[in-house]
């Protein structure tokens, strides 16, 4: 008879993960800060993160305003995404699980349906720009022509690669990602010296998407915090391995680093490669790949395939750990192909249907509004509500047995649903992207300030709520981690 512990770690060792949600003992916990870094700096080197940095060359900034906004803007995201990662130490979980310390055991539904809507529009992008890039290198190397259905086949293929890896689970993504970090900086900065005689840094840009230089700086510069916040999902998937006795500063270092180096890098390269092209509506990966060499070429889809079977296959995990903490008769495995099918419709609707990337611009505006407020509850949470202090195992107490401490009330915490909900309506107010605009946003001129009043407004109510009708007695939680 092997007991539960025994059970949990044979998973971990096996070549499958079999492991869920479940909290991981101390003797499988054997990341360090570095596989940390290289976790969050290798899944950057993607095109699905490096076309972003094209965004603000295409909304009309010039070169060094695109700069200023991609730094500024992933300063900031890095900032609040490493704040996080102590919270999945404590916790041992994954995010979606650990939602309920804050908002309740029904209320984790909410992390749970955050990652996946997140996971999906990422994974989506993700397999499209990889199948892309496949499919473009393809087309020069072999003269073929580039099509709709050609482009479908390599997103395909990427989605078949993310698949297995996610399968495989935590161990495979983590063993591969120094060398997917190492491999793919190590050619985009082999194509940037190549490209680097037809570089235009004094390039000033165009029309401005906005109709002006700040409201448009901003939303560039919102779209690139996006992205290390939309990573906060998952961050618990990665720090609740981390060895214990590990402290808190280097895993918050570990991951902010790993983010923001591995965006700025790539986002920046895109900026760059973009004032090359005849013009800012040419398709990123395709313009890019006609500039280079054939050898440049083979180089760059080569990133294609090794950068999205590392971004995807992390999102793919994440959302999977994510359903199962709402469905626990289904499985890690199960609910990973589930979503990657699900992923890969998208794709063939961003392929046949709608233009994939003025939709993802759009997604991550409205995506930030979703996640800031759970990221500030989350945070307020951790610093001044629970100060640290957490029962993992009560995450785990079936209802029949009183749920433990985070019942709250049938399952919900008041508190920190109304703070989310006003969190969100009040940042979707203030949205101003080239889809919609929110009632409230032409009082900061157009600004978009939607992320930030969101953020503010969530945990700001959350932690008003929580001080006149406190649901947590944290003095009543030791320490754990």
């Amino acid at each position: 008879m092997v007991d539960g512990s025994e059970a949990q770690g044979a998973a971990v060792n096996s070549w499958v993960e079999l492991q869920g949600v479940e909290l991981i003992p101390d003797e499988d916990k054997r990341s360090d800060p570095k596989d940390l870094f290289f976790v969050f700096f290798g899944s950057q080197m993607c095109f699905a993160i490096i076309i972003l940095g094209s965004l603000p060359i295409v909304f009309g900034l010039g070169f060094w305003d695109a700069v200023g906004a991609i730094t500024t803007g992933l300063l900031i995201g890095s900032l609040f995404f490493a704040l996080l990662a102590p919270f999945g130490m404590r916790t041992g979980t994954s995010a979606s699980l650990a939602t309920a310390t804050h908002f309740g055991l029904r209320g984790k539904a909410i992390g749970t349906l955050i990652a996946t809507f997140t996971a999906l529009g990422c994974y989506a992008l993700t397999v499209w720009t990889g199948g892309e890039a496949v499919a473009a290198g393809a087309a020069r190397l072999f003269g073929w022509q580039m099509s709709q259905h050609l482009l479908a086949l390599g997103a395909v293929a990427i989605c078949v690669m993310t698949i297995l890896a996610a399968i495989f689970g935590h161990a495979i993504i983590v063993a591969t990602e120094r060398m997917v970090s190492y491999g793919a900086a190590i050619v985009l900065v082999i194509v940037a010296l190549a490209l680097l005689p037809d570089f235009e840094p004094e390039y000033a840009g165009g029309e401005y998407l906005l109709g002006s230089y700040w409201p448009t700086w901003f939303l560039a510069m919102t779209i690139c915090a996006a992205i290390p916040v939309s990573y906060a999902v998952w961050l618990n998937d990665y720090t609740r391995y981390l060895r214990p006795g590990t402290s808190p500063s280097k895993a918050m270092w570990a991951a902010g680093g790993g983010m923001f180096i591995g965006c700025w890098l790539s986002l920046n390269f895109a900026a760059a490669v973009m004032t090359m092209l005849h013009s800012p509506d040419t398709p990123f990966v395709t313009g890019l790949i006609g500039l280079v060499a054939w050898w440049a070429a083979l180089l760059l889809a080569l990133v294609g395939v090794i950068g999205s079977q590392q971004q995807g296959s992390l999102l793919l995990y994440g959302a999977g750990l994510g359903v199962q903490s709402l469905f626990p008769s289904l499985t890690r495995i199960n609910a990973t192909i589930m979503l990657s099918i699900l992923g890969l419709a998208l794709v063939f609707g961003g392929i046949y249907i709608v233009d994939m990337l003025g939709m993802v611009a759009a997604f991550l505006v409205v995506d930030q509004c979703v996640i800031a407020p759970w990221l500030a509850i989350h945070l307020v949470g951790y610093c001044f509500v629970m100060k640290g202090r957490y029962k993992p195992q009560d995450l785990f107490i079936p209802v029949s047995q009183g749920g433990g401490s985070y019942w709250y009330h049938r399952g919900w915490n008041v508190n920190a649903l109304v703070a989310w909900l006003m969190g969100v309506g009040t940042g979707l107010m203030f949205v101003n992207t080239e889809y919609f605009q929110g009632p409230l946003s032409t009082l900061v001129g157009g600004i978009s300030l939607d992320w930030i009043v969101a953020g503010a407004a969530g945990g700001l109510i959350y932690y008003v709520l929580e001080r006149l009708n406190p649901r947590t007695a944290p003095t009543a939680f030791s320490a754990a981690g």
